[in-house]
């Protein structure tokens, strides 16, 4: 036999276990494998749908940033369509007011140079609705009520006159004003341009 160094002795106390483990080993190995390369699928996967989610996401997000500027936007349109109307509505009442304007001093001049100095007109209402004037007065007597409403029928720019009613005192009272009361209406061109 031949004589070992102390420090060459090769002993192998547990040879079966060495020999049980190195079979359990390359098992291992082949699950561990085949573990991390399922782990690694599976990451891919992961990361593969967390980027899909992220860019999603982020599209998600650009498309309600754009849709907030396009609010701004028609929020302006409508500020600008609802002045626009306003003015629109202002310009047309301003035109409307102007056109419906009554020439008041024409009107009177009309009606003065119409009715026989012995008629007196006490009262003047206009109604721009129906664009009809009233007057009430008096006069004399019942032949110069006639010749007020002939005169103001007469006048070109005074049409459809009616005498609404008139009043003429039996019975003379001394020491009184006998007069003829009278209202008539009727419609006049200068009205409402």
């Amino acid at each position: 036999m031949e004589v070992k160094d102390f420090y060459e002795i090769d002993i192998n106390l547990l040879p079966r276990r060495k020999k049980i483990r190195r079979a359990i080993d390359k098992e291992t190995r082949t699950i561990i494998n085949v573990g991390i390369a399922f782990l690694i699928i599976l990451a891919i996967i992961y990361a593969g749908l967390y980027y899909q989610i992220y860019t999603k996401n982020q599209y998600l997000n650009d498309l309600n940033t754009r849709i907030a500027s396009l609010k701004k936007v028609e929020d302006t349109l409508n500020l600008r369509n609802k002045l626009g109307d306003d003015i629109f509505y202002y310009e047309t009442t301003i035109e409307k007011l102007v056109n419906s304007q009554i020439d008041f001093n024409n009107l009177l001049i009309d009606i003065a140079t119409s009715i026989p100095k012995e008629t007196v007109i006490e009262n003047l209402n206009v109604d721009t609705d129906k664009k009809l004037i009233q007057i009430t007065g008096h006069t004399t007597d019942l032949q110069h009520l006639a010749w007020t409403a002939n005169g103001l029928s007469q006048n070109p720019n005074i049409f459809n006159l009616t005498v609404d009613q008139y009043n003429v005192p039996y019975v003379k009272i001394p020491n009184s004003p006998n007069y003829t009361t009278f209202t008539i209406s009727f419609q006049w061109k200068g009205m409402g341009k």
